[in-house]
């Protein structure tokens, strides 16, 4: 293990049973949504070797990547909170107050908890800690969601604090020597801070997103594991990546 972090959070298609509940659409339609908005097979492109945190379940049911709190959120808008009320374009769930406190207590607040408790292990241990927030998308999500086009076969998400010059410039320089067309915060924006160190400045804590175009990776097997190759070599220079002031 090192001190490098993968973060998965969209990748699981597992839904529980109580989202059934508050669902309005049939089976065949979620199955179908579930799919579409799941950022799949990201999580066997990460390097066998190193740490990782993975959600357990879908994003339709939870999505930890929000913030919990929908006024800060500019997704809830958009129906696509923590807890979703809508795809793309359909309203899928009607849930309550109760429902959504019960998800933010028994799933998203257990996994945020997980995610510092790692961060900090790994501060503990190592000194520092780079967080790979990794992600998936596909043109045709984004152009419902943003009418965002000629969108990049990988974004870079940066904090502006978290993610420093070199960092961004290191992952710049490798995928495009990769043959990748690379652009920051386009279609999306920011990457995952641990809750813990939002507001710590803690310098010993780095993060960067990186939201890959499913077009580069789900059309055939080559491609697959040119990707995979590709961030296994990246994995490689973060593990010598010591830029912490």
């Amino acid at each position: 293990m090192s001190h490098i972090l993968f973060h998965i959070p969209h990748s699981s298609l597992t839904i529980p049973n109580m989202f059934w509940s508050i669902c309005v659409k049939d089976v065949d339609y979620i199955k179908k949504t579930n799919l579409f908005l799941s950022d799949y097979l990201i999580d066997k492109l990460v390097p066998d070797q190193c740490n990782r945190l993975k959600f357990r379940y879908s994003r339709i049911f939870c999505d930890v990547e929000k913030f919990k709190d929908d006024s800060k959120e500019t997704m809830a808008k958009k129906g696509m909170g923590v807890v979703y009320t809508k795809d793309c374009e359909n309203i899928i769930t009607v849930p309550n107050k109760k429902y959504k406190n019960i998800i933010i207590k028994s799933y998203y607040n257990k996994h945020h908890n997980k995610l510092d408790k790692i961060s900090t292990n790994i501060l503990n241990k190592y000194g520092k800690c780079v967080i790979i927030d990794l992600h998936s998308y596909s043109d045709e999500m984004v152009k419902k969601l943003f009418n965002s086009h000629n969108n990049p076969d990988i974004c870079i998400g940066v904090d502006s604090f978290y993610t420093d010059e070199n960092l961004i410039k290191m992952t710049i320089e490798h995928f495009k020597k990769c043959g990748y067309s690379v652009e920051i915060n386009k279609p999306y924006v920011g990457t995952i801070i641990p809750n813990k160190y939002i507001n710590t400045k803690d310098t010993r804590l780095k993060s960067i997103m990186l939201e890959i175009n499913k077009r580069i990776y789900l059309n055939n097997e080559n491609d697959f594991f040119y990707l995979k190759n590709c961030l296994n070599d990246y994995y490689q220079k973060l593990l010598k990546y010591d830029k912490f002031v």
